[in-house]
């Protein structure tokens, strides 16, 4: 896997994003699926450099390997301890003023990427995120 180390740092979703695209273009991703990719990233990347850290920023890994038909990313910080796979999907029947605030983004990635997994290693937090290219 390719790496990029990073401060999670909201100003360096651009440097994430290039990174991520590189690999795509490598293996000549259809443009549609390189979208929804980068929604996915960014929405993961926001999160810890929003969150992960209480105070301050911290180191983000960012890791990718993409072949001809798959692609896995891995985000890593060394912030709290944080499944977003254990919380609650949100109730998308309901009007958007109606629906509790948070959990939007994490059920997006869920159901557009073909498998993501969480693991606390090494005291760090790694989601792991898989996807079929066609």
């Amino acid at each position: 896997m390719d790496e990029l180390l990073i401060d999670a740092k909201l100003e360096n979703l651009d440097a994430v994003l290039d990174f991520i695209a590189e690999r795509l273009d490598a293996v000549q991703c259809p443009v549609k699926q390189q979208m929804r990719i980068a929604i996915v990233v960014e929405e993961v990347y926001v999160n810890i450099a929003r969150y992960a850290y209480a105070f301050g920023t911290g180191p983000a890994v960012v890791r990718a390997a993409a072949l001809a038909n798959d692609l896995t990313i891995e985000f890593e910080d060394e912030g709290k301890p944080y499944n977003p796979l254990e919380r609650e999907d949100p109730d998308i029947t309901l009007p958007a003023e109606e629906r509790k605030i948070g959990g939007l983004g994490i059920y997006m990635v869920k159901h557009m990427m073909d498998t993501v997994e969480y693991r606390r290693e090494r005291n760090r937090n790694i989601l792991t995120i898989r996807k079929k290219l066609v």
